[in-house]
């Protein structure tokens, strides 16, 4: 073969190639993709550092036998408690015994040192364990999924129990060592008495307010004098008070998403605004919804736990202006999807929407973030655009006995899913702000919410 035939074959086989990406873009992935084959080979290393956020509990429960309880809000950064009982955990897991199916005594396991792990969903036991770095073992054939885990001291050794609140089901492991039991008291105890905290909580099961143990709710409860707060704020992810066109500022700021930022182009839109390259388009609406959408199709396929590593490593590396915590609230599988869910948390506690922000943002989104992977490949990122910080000139008093309220409100007590305290996040327009003060959100179980504001009312 000459040089000359060689070259030809070359450029017929590059055109070919600009030809498919640019027909990928248009008219999106109709099938098996030549492109993947070649990039094969170079699938993105992931950190088991960011597997491991998987296993992190949406929220922690620390009891130390006083009948009050302290909730901690973990996001995906661990903590010295969680390294603690994690550490437990995993010696539990790394053995191949059994655990045992019975369901223990819940409320004497609330009236001792108690540690609980709550996820806002059902957690695949296999996924999970995985996370942790172990191979799969007796837990998923014990119980497929659960979202809660238990750690209960006993005079010589600590229980964790994993349940599934909606099935009932249990699994029962035993870690036997007195140095450990002695030093989970003192862990748990330190936490509950922690003296920087105000906020502490209560156990409906030991209020008396529901017979069933295993309905068992956690009650924000304060002084009569009620609980100061710092109000919280919301302003749009690209304010900057300094800077002229509002156009102009967030284009500077979705430049991150782009691999070369000097190639991109203005897309016409309505409602908001675009930019776009040959494989990417960023649009921001005008409700402060931010939507990445990418065209590569690069990967062929990719574990669970892979693609959840590197839906946080996509948003620390290419959204910037990413300032907030933020916890797992769910996940969806489907054929060949796979989709995260994530929402916002401030001062330790979660950010609830507003019937009106839902209302608002509903077209383009129900989460603060979501990251939808299809066969391998991040093919959207949407976030609320809002950076969510605490005001420290301005606070509240919320004041309500939530106790007394939920035993007079005629709530049915047994048909309550979750009680949340969290920050109300309002509507706010591209260049607005706007406070967030403290509500309570119920939620039954079939699904319907009620929230009410504890503090000043949100417009």
């Amino acid at each position: 073969m000459t040089f000359s035939r060689f070259k030809n074959i070359l450029i017929v086989f590059l055109a070919f190639i600009a030809l498919y990406q640019t027909s990928a873009i248009w008219f999106g992935d109709t099938g098996s993709n030549l492109l993947t084959f070649f990039a094969r080979g170079r699938q993105q290393e992931v950190g088991s550092e960011l597997r491991r956020n998987f296993a992190f509990p949406m929220r922690v429960i620390a009891g130390d036998g006083s009948h009050y309880f302290r909730v901690i809000y973990s996001g995906m950064s661990t903590n010295t408690l969680v390294d603690f009982c994690d550490a437990i955990m995993v010696a539990a897991l790394q053995r191949d015994d059994m655990p045992r199916t019975s369901p223990p005594d819940f409320r004497v396991l609330l009236e001792g040192n108690v540690l609980i792990y709550e996820y806002p969903f059902e957690m695949p036991s296999r996924e999970f364990v995985q996370a942790l770095g172990l191979q799969p073992g007796t837990l998923s054939i014990a119980i497929d999924r659960f979202n809660q885990i238990i750690f209960s001291a006993e005079p010589y050794g600590v229980n964790i129990y994993f349940h599934n609140r909606n099935t009932g089901a249990w699994a029962g492991y035993f870690v036997s060592d007195t140095d450990i039991s002695e030093r989970f008291k003192a862990v748990t105890e330190a936490a509950v008495q922690e003296p920087n905290q105000t906020l502490l909580w209560a156990s409906s099961t030991l209020l008396g307010f529901n017979d069933n143990p295993y309905s068992n709710l956690f009650i924000p409860v304060w002084e009569e004098t009620g609980h100061r707060y710092l109000i919280g704020e919301a302003r749009p992810a690209h304010f900057d008070s300094t800077v002229g066109a509002v156009m102009s500022v967030i284009r500077e700021n979705v430049l991150s998403f782009f691999d070369n930022p000097a190639a991109i182009y203005n897309v016409p839109t309505v409602g908001g605004f675009a930019w776009a390259d040959e494989s990417t388009i960023v649009r921001h609406f005008g409700n402060n919804v931010l939507r990445y959408t990418s065209y590569r199709r690069d990967l062929r396929g990719s574990e669970f736990l892979d693609d959840f590593a590197r839906a946080l490593d996509f948003i620390a590396s290419r959204d910037l202006l990413m300032t907030n915590d933020f916890y797992l609230s769910g996940f969806r599988e489907h054929n060949n999807e796979r989709v995260f869910y994530f929402e916002y948390l401030l001062d330790g506690l979660p950010v609830i929407f507003t019937d009106v922000l839902r209302y608002s943002i509903s077209e383009h989104t129900s989460s603060a973030i979501t990251v939808r992977f299809r066969d391998g490949n991040l093919v959207e990122y949407t976030r609320l655009a809002y950076e969510l910080r605490i005001n420290p000139r301005s606070s509240d008093n919320a004041n309500r006995d939530l106790p007394l309220y939920i035993l007079n409100s005629g709530l049915d007590i047994e048909g309550l899913e979750s009680i949340t305290l969290g920050f109300a996040a309002p509507r706010i327009d591209l260049a607005g702000a706007g406070s967030m003060n403290l509500w309570v959100n119920f939620r039954m179980q079939d699904g319907i919410s009620s929230m009410e504001s504890l503090g000043s009312t949100l417009d």
